[in-house]
């Protein structure tokens, strides 16, 4: 890990859950919050003008949802690490902030010593999965229904199609 402080931004509709979180972020010493938005539209524009490591962002917002969110963002700004914290624990929610670009998942119930700890690894251009998440990850490439590197191929189309 670099000496640098890793500059984080969070997105999530509950004010009290964003002013909890940023407490206990700006208590470690090599992170900086650099903002927060209450919903996907907010974090895209914050994004913009703050250019953050990491973006911590719920799944579930009005406006435009984590997964919309991260899909424009991974686009447009490919080396910045996402991981979504929810309470949602869905197959196909997890599937589609993944296939979305996220590079961590977690529980809105994770402790905060696992949510510093995902920071870093995501810092570093790792994965980082919630034990549940993971457990669920494992369980469908085992079943086949999801490949993180399967690259969906665009149809392609003869002249006179």
């Amino acid at each position: 890990m670099s000496t640098t402080a890793i500059k984080i931004v969070i997105a999530d509709d509950h004010e009290i859950f964003r002013d909890g979180l940023k407490l206990m972020l700006q208590r470690q010493t090599d992170i900086i919050v650099a903002g927060e938005a209450a919903d996907g539209k907010e974090l895209i524009e914050l994004v913009k003008h703050t250019l953050p490591d990491v973006i911590i962002t719920d799944v579930k917002m009005p406006q435009l949802d984590g997964v919309a969110a991260a899909k424009y963002l991974t686009e447009h700004y490919p080396s910045i690490g996402i991981i979504a914290l929810t309470m949602f624990d869905e197959e196909d929610l997890i599937v589609d902030m993944l296939e979305a670009g996220a590079k961590g998942y977690l529980l809105k119930n994770a402790d905060k010593t696992e949510i510093i700890e995902a920071v870093h690894t995501v810092a570093s251009n790792e994965p980082h999965y919630c034990r549940l998440t993971s457990q669920k990850l494992a369980s469908m490439v085992a079943k086949s229904k999801f490949n993180l590197h399967l690259k969906k191929e665009k149809p392609e189309f003869n002249e006179r199609e």
